[in-house]
């Protein structure tokens, strides 16, 4: 069966040969060119690629092998059929070594030609699924590749790659967006576990009531609704890993089978009675550190301590800026891959600009960021203008305007009280209520940070030094 579209191209010295063959591929819905010459060829494979190129061994001026070479160290890829009219058994093996991707022996038949077209197109089809396969994994490995040189990231390593070999359990702690799956994904990735499935819960995005059969699955009739068994994550990630993201979120009635799960490894769907054993590493991510709300009374303390076996900090971008440059390289690449552009640059007051942003979104903003500025930007070269949401030190005049122009007087204090309080109630809400942090924001020490807290009221608030 003819490929669509797919080019063929006959280069035989005979022109009844010629005439017959083409006239064949052609009926046979091929779109077909013929020379009588590796040297009247040229200017056809120079215009346009062909799918399969059908050559004669024995023709005057270059013969059919020397052709095959030159073909070969131009389009590796090229798929090449070549035709023997002396049954030489060595000719052909030499044109196979060469490259060919078979041969014909005449005389032969119209049919035995389209045959082995057929199948030589059928490989090149394989051969450039295959390829294109190759770059997705290929991808797929660089987006989960944790970007950066600094100490910060280079500790996050070291500990990845100390827990990767054994199947303990791993609580990962970091801000949202920090890259707490990426990591989780590295582990697995890097462990004997690789081959086996990785499985990822939001648990924040569930539905209370739905956690529980998400985790263990359930038995038709279980509950209104459940109209068939369904498997839970623990049984879908059977000799894999499951990732428990944002494990402060589930209930505290789940929490009691999740501990007899990483106690026991076995489950029980809902409305079953059948005890499942599950072969699983638990590792769990959490963007608000477990043993404060343990201290709470929010999450039980034996789950926490099985969770707890092993901990990783991911810091949080601000703490690792000299890594903002690798990761800008990164996500640009990436996104002029996604896009099929050309890598954009950027300019140095740019990337300074990168690096002087407190970045509360962590590395997802970075990313965010530079997407926005790609698609927007049609230059291909990245300057401060491309990222005017951006506010650093020496942005201030864009950031305090006023219009004095039909102001009579100003009352200085009052002013400068109103833009102190705007400033403080910033950088508590950037560092979360965190003192320590929001008094590193805005320059100043912390007791001075505590001074004007208490000054400008009860309706700001933060949490307790640590």
């Amino acid at each position: 069966m003819a490929r669509k579209h797919a080019r063929i191209l006959i280069v035989d010295d005979e022109i009844v040969q010629r005439s017959v063959l083409g006239d064949a591929l052609r009926r046979a819905g091929y779109s077909v060119a013929v020379a009588a010459s590796p040297l009247e060829a040229e200017p056809a494979l120079a215009e346009a690629p062909f799918d399969a190129v059908v050559s004669d061994l024995r023709m005057p001026g270059q013969d059919g092998l020397s052709f095959l070479r030159d073909l070969k160290a131009r389009r590796p890829e090229q798929a090449v059929i070549v035709m023997t009219a002396y049954g030489s058994v060595e000719t052909a093996v030499e044109a196979m070594k060469l490259g060919a991707f078979d041969y014909l022996e005449k005389p032969f038949t119209p049919e035995e030609l389209l045959l082995k077209l057929d199948r030589a197109l059928q490989f090149e089809e394989l051969t450039t699924e295959n390829e294109a396969l190759r770059r997705q994994l290929a991808l797929r490995a660089e987006e989960t590749r944790i970007i950066g040189h600094s100490d910060a990231i280079r500790t996050v390593l070291a500990r990845i790659h100390s827990v990767s070999g054994t199947d303990t359990t791993v609580l990962i702690q970091g801000e949202s967006g920090t890259g707490k799956e990426m990591a989780a994904r590295t582990i697995h990735e890097t462990s004997h576990r690789a081959s086996g499935h990785f499985v990822a819960v939001a648990c924040a995005a569930l539905p209370e009531e739905l956690v529980e059969a998400e985790l263990f699955g359930h038995e038709a009739g279980a509950f209104t609704g459940a109209t068939k068994r369904r498997l839970g994550r623990f049984e879908l990630a059977d000799g894999g890993t499951l990732f428990l993201d944002d494990v402060d979120d589930i209930p505290s009635q789940v929490q009691v089978k999740l501990l007899r799960v990483l106690q026991e490894r076995t489950i029980e769907r809902i409305g079953g009675e059948r005890v499942i054993r599950v072969n699983v590493r638990v590792i769990s991510a959490t963007k608000n550190p477990l043993a404060a709300l343990v201290a709470a009374g929010k999450f039980r303390e034996d789950l926490y301590y099985r969770l707890n076996v092993v901990p990783l900090h991911i810091p949080p971008l601000r703490d690792r800026i000299e890594d903002i440059p690798d990761l800008v390289q990164h996500f640009l690449q990436r996104l002029a891959t996604k896009l099929g552009r050309e890598t954009p640059s950027i300019s140095s007051q740019a990337m300074a600009k990168l690096q002087r942003y407190a970045w509360p979104g962590n590395v997802r903003e970075l990313q965010h960021v530079l997407e926005r500025a790609v698609v927007l930007n049609r230059e291909n070269r990245l300057g401060e203008e491309d990222m005017p949401e951006l506010m650093g030190p020496d942005d201030l005049g864009s950031l305090v305007r006023m219009g004095l122009e039909r102001v009579d007087s100003i009352d200085l204090a009052a002013l400068l009280a109103e833009v102190e309080g705007r400033a403080v109630r910033w950088a508590l809400e950037r560092s979360r209520g965190k003192l320590a942090r929001a008094a590193q924001l805005l320059g100043i020490p912390r007791t001075t940070l505590r001074y004007k807290i208490n000054r400008l009221g009860e309706d700001i608030c933060c949490q307790p030094d640590e």
